[in-house]
């Protein structure tokens, strides 16, 4: 079942198990897309400036980060059933997609803080910390795979 089709409790409970996805990579996408939905909450609590251009490129990206998720548990799975350079190819290039999202959802956030509704203001900063968090996370990933395709797998 795809992560953005289970409850939250079944989510936690199969990334707590024993298998290697969902993993780092999949979290770090998951968080992005948390901390982007924050930045279009405070987007829905603002009246006037101008936040709507911000809250349709968060939405759009709330999705992106969304399928990312499975992306990566799908790329890392492979990896671990074929350990060919092309698996660990998508491996790396799915944590970088992450990895400038978040990045993005990071500036949308610091946006949405200075033009947003002032009573949210702690929302914005939230999403601006989550979307750090996700963009090292997905950096993290990002190294150890770019290590082990070094080292030839």
């Amino acid at each position: 079942m795809k992560i953005k089709d289970q409850k939250i409790k079944d989510f936690l409970d199969e990334l707590a198990g024993k298998s290697p996805t969902p993993g780092g990579g999949a979290v770090a996408a998951f968080v992005g897309a948390m901390a982007v939905g924050l930045v279009e909450m405070v987007c829905a609590l603002t009246k006037g400036g101008g936040v709507q251009e911000i809250a349709d490129r968060a939405k759009e990206i709330r999705g992106q980060l969304l399928e990312l998720s499975d992306e990566d548990c799908a790329a890392f799975n492979a990896v671990i059933k074929t350990r060919t350079k092309k698996a660990l190819m998508e491996a790396i290039r799915v944590p970088k997609e992450t990895r400038r999202l978040a990045l993005e959802v990071e500036k949308l956030a610091k946006l949405a803080a200075k033009v947003g509704n002032k009573n949210a203001f702690s929302d914005a900063k939230s999403a601006q910390y989550l979307a750090e968090a996700a963009a090292k996370a997905a950096q993290e990933n990002i190294g150890i795979n770019e290590k082990a395709l070094a080292a030839g797998l």
